[in-house]
């Protein structure tokens, strides 16, 4: 037997099964200031001659308005380890704050972007902004060209599962929006996580 749910705001974050392989954006502002966010709403967008990749972002988040600012964007995969660094990234600064410093993630300068990579991240795709859509008020879908990806090294020649076993992916499977508690898996793990409410 089957039953129907009704999709509402943030639905797939609850009563649907969805795993979103979670990353950290990098961006910076017009001024160069680095910013850092974790997000799960990235998915190829074109595979052809011309690969894109699509993030899904709040339109009154700092990495929209950078994005919007600069057209760049770099794109950061992070392990299972780094789910407290990646929930680190995620908490609301003051515009400016450097969320690496706060997660103490390392800068790594990019390759043909000036968003940084983040080092202990196992693999990057550097963006330029192509076009961005707006699905409502509150969203913009940031459409990249992809210019660059960059992985540990360790990772080259290894097949995809092998790859996929020693990079163990951080998914984001659910929220609870009223805690703000995230449950996150990796491969054969799972784990839930409130990240502090304070700075």
């Amino acid at each position: 037997m089957k039953k129907e749910i009704i999709p509402e705001f943030l639905w797939h974050l609850d009563e649907v099964v969805l795993a979103f392989q979670t990353t950290i954006v990098t961006t910076v502002d017009k001024d160069g200031r680095v910013n850092a966010a974790p997000f799960g709403l990235v998915y190829p967008f074109s595979t052809g001659a011309n690969p894109q990749l699509l993030v899904g972002i709040n339109s009154r988040w700092h990495t929209a308005r950078n994005i919007e600012a600069t057209g760049e964007f770099v794109v950061n995969y992070a392990s299972f380890s780094m789910l407290e660094q990646v929930a680190q990234t995620g908490l609301l600064y003051d515009e400016g704050v450097n969320e690496l410093d706060k997660a103490g993630l390392t800068a790594l300068p990019s390759l043909k972007v000036r968003p940084p990579r983040i080092e202990e991240c196992y693999q990057h795709i550097e963006c330029r902004l192509n076009h961005i859509i707006r699905p409502n008020e509150n969203q913009m879908n940031c459409i990249g060209d992809i210019i660059s990806i960059s992985l540990n090294e360790e990772l080259i020649g290894k097949s995809k599962l092998e790859r996929v076993k020693a990079s163990d992916p951080l998914f984001l499977l659910g929220m609870d929006i009223t805690t703000f508690t995230g449950f996150y898996g990796g491969i054969n793990k799972t784990a839930s996580y409130a990240p502090p409410n304070r700075l």
